[in-house]
């Protein structure tokens, strides 16, 4: 459920990218941990995921909801998993297979420099 209060706020960031008329693919990156995050925040912007029928998206062959790329330091060593989709019809299409491979490096793009909110502890 989207709440606009401030408390243990849900901050992501995306980029948009048109496929076809009324079919768009977001790379997603969320900064905070909240449950069902990224399908709260795609359905509150009016663009609900393709096939996630729960927060209203349209039915489909596949729910296209894709965890593409984490990236982190763990004992001081870079990791990097990059796993592009290869099910689903939609992500397959040549439009969407050629946007992705475009978005091989997502963390070169120019995502907005933010500082986070103090998270305020549940208890």
């Amino acid at each position: 459920m989207l709440d606009s209060s401030d408390t243990a706020a849900a901050i992501s960031q995306f980029f948009s990218f048109s496929i076809s008329p009324g079919l768009r693919l977001f790379l997603v990156k969320p900064l905070t941990g909240k449950t069902h995050q990224v399908r709260v925040a795609l359905k509150s912007i009016g663009s609900p995921i393709l096939g996630d029928e729960l927060y209203k998206g349209a039915s489909s062959d596949r729910t296209y909801l894709h965890a593409y790329c984490i990236r982190f330091n763990y004992q001081q060593q870079p990791i990097c998993i990059i796993c592009p989709p290869d099910k689903g019809d939609e992500f397959v299409s040549d439009k969407t297979k050629q946007q992705i491979t475009d978005l091989a490096s997502p963390w070169t793009l120019k995502w907005p420099n933010i500082t986070l909110p103090p998270q305020k502890n549940a208890g």
